[in-house]
């Protein structure tokens, strides 16, 4: 073990893996790996554990910056939880509504898929996944902070609404009367959707990158 595994960030990325499985032991309503039942899910308690795994996500970044203790081994480990952690909730949700089991499972492997060649693109053009951007529409999603934050917190808001939706019957209602079901789908499904927008096109922009990349390789060779 080095130095750079304990640092402050990386702290809060064990953290955050701890929070993210004891909520999904939870959410499955298990009282062994091999006894799992979602009806008998404790819902309330694993929702707020994947609540501190999503707020220190939040933090990790900005603790890594003003400690002075950036590393590519806590950005490969924030990565990766980020993308284990949403790929847990779709299959939860996959299970708590089988009728839309494909649509979540869908939604799982595009994050997949778009994250990984999108990082595996921007190493191999030794820059940082957020600025190898070809493409204008990914250069706007990245250059506009806001609309950023917007869709991936939306993204996650929507999949934990949808989780307590499945339990709380009626909707809770939240301020000035909106109820969770409303936030759901008028302010966080739009982002949600947008996000998978982009998925779709920092995919196919890293595709054709390393592509392209492949092709100068092969081209220098001769």
């Amino acid at each position: 073990m080095t130095a750079v595994m304990l640092y402050i960030p990386n702290l809060i990325g064990y953290a955050r893996i701890a929070a993210m499985l004891v909520s999904f032991y939870l959410a499955f309503g298990c009282t062994s790996p091999t006894d799992c039942d979602v009806n008998r899910a404790d819902y309330k308690t694993a929702v707020l554990f994947y609540m501190m795994n999503f707020a220190g996500d939040l933090v990790d970044g900005y603790a890594a910056r003003a400690l002075d203790q950036c590393s590519k081994y806590g950005g490969v480990l924030d990565m990766v939880t980020d993308r284990t952690s949403t790929a847990g909730l779709c299959a939860l949700l996959a299970t708590l509504y089988p009728r839309e089991a494909l649509v979540f499972t869908a939604l799982m492997v595009l994050d997949i898929f778009s994250h990984w060649f999108h990082v595996v693109g921007a190493e191999m053009a030794h820059t940082h996944h957020k600025q190898h951007q070809t493409s204008f529409f990914l250069k706007w999603y990245y250059g506009c902070y806001p609309l950023f934050a917007y869709c991936c917190v939306s993204q996650e808001l929507y999949y934990l609404s949808r989780w307590i939706l499945r339990y709380a019957t009626p909707a809770p209602v939240l301020v000035g009367g909106v109820d969770l079901a409303m936030l759901a789908t008028f302010v966080f499904l739009p982002g949600c959707c947008m996000k998978q927008v982009v998925n779709v096109a920092q995919f196919w922009n890293a595709a054709g990158n390393i592509a392209d990349l492949d092709q100068a390789t092969r081209k220098h060779k001769k």
